[in-house]
């Protein structure tokens, strides 16, 4: 039995913490604790935070929180990146799939610890959608591929461009916005990546964007883009991904060039292979000027006695005369 009501407790239960207000670093307030997420090794790993009446639920890893008196405080999200996070299923199981998938999408909030050098959200990011670049133009002649189908280099759709991110300060188209289909992951949001533009190939007759050095695939589990200017560690992690596969601006394998084949098809070396020469001809010390016979020459080479305009050689000098009898 409680003794003292008012005194402050230090274990806590479940239904104590519902309810409790979680405000940004600056005071904002995010959302509403509405559930606890545990693992199976008994840790508490997640908070359920519900953003206003109307919002999303999301999931905020617990060391991300401060706990105070009644309430909790993020200690370095403010609420814009907040509203980034992927809404919460709380009908489907959050699987070691589902996990991992978090931590490789959304590498800023669910991914390892990062580094204290780790690049951060900048308050005036380089990168920025076309839309909200300043005394940004594209030339009249450039196609523009928002709606265009996306993709991979194994020819399998990823999905459409929904938009262009760009750099002002180089005055150059950057990155595309891909709308992922939403079949190919296991989080179900609507999730966008981005694809660098020396990395894509516009085809404008048929409306299409092929992207070579990933499949689609590997596309679609790239660190997800979640609006606004270019989260720098994003953009790290999206240049990593393609850095690992060579030959960016190749056309997909379906699409190069191969000539037909036949039986008259032949395969040259390469020109430094080594190729084999016949064997010289045999001579000997004890022959010298012995004059080459048919066994000399190699199988399938035409010997001279086959030219009928070949030059005489020594053995086509006739025996000396006997000598003359001496009573002629």
């Amino acid at each position: 039995m409680v003794e003292n009501a008012a005194a402050r407790a230090e274990v806590l239960r479940t239904r104590d913490l519902i309810g409790w207000a979680v405000a940004d670093p600056a005071g904002a307030t995010v959302g509403t604790v509405s559930d606890l997420l545990i693992g199976r090794d008994g840790r508490v790993r997640y908070l359920a935070v519900k953003r206003g009446l109307l919002g999303s639920t999301v999931l905020i890893p617990v060391e991300e929180l401060d706990w105070g008196e009644q309430s909790m405080r993020l200690n370095r999200w403010r609420d814009a990146e907040v509203r980034r996070l992927p809404p919460y299923d709380a009908d489907g199981p959050l699987s070691a799939e589902v996990v991992e998938e978090m931590g490789r999408v959304h590498p800023r909030f669910y991914g390892p610890p990062l580094h204290f050098d780790a690049p951060g959200v900048e308050e005036n990011p380089r990168i920025v959608p076309l839309r909200e670049a300043r005394n940004f133009r594209l030339p009249k002649d450039a196609p523009n591929p928002r709606g265009w189908n996306v993709f991979g280099e194994d020819n399998e759709r990823v999905g459409v461009v929904e938009g262009l991110l760009v750099d002002p300060d180089q005055m150059r188209v950057a990155y595309l916005d891909v709308d992922v289909s939403d079949d190919l992951f296991h989080l179900r949001e609507d999730r966008h990546v981005v694809v660098p533009m020396e990395y894509v190939e516009l085809r404008e007759r048929g409306q299409d964007v092929w992207i070579t050095g990933l499949t689609a695939r590997e596309i679609a589990l790239l660190p997800a883009y979640t609006g606004g200017g270019l989260d720098p560690l994003v953009e790290q992690r999206v240049e990593q991904a393609f850095r690992r596969r060579p030959e960016p601006n190749a056309l997909p394998p379906s699409h190069r060039a191969s000539a037909p084949r036949d039986d008259r098809t032949v395969d040259l070396p390469p020109h430094d292979s080594r190729v084999d020469l016949p064997p010289p001809l045999d001579y000997h010390d004890d022959e010298p000027m012995r004059a080459p016979h048919r066994d000399d020459y190699p199988s399938g080479a035409p010997y001279p006695d086959d030219d009928p305009l070949r030059a005489p050689h020594r053995d086509d000098v006739p025996p000396p005369l006997p000598p003359r009898d001496s009573g002629y």
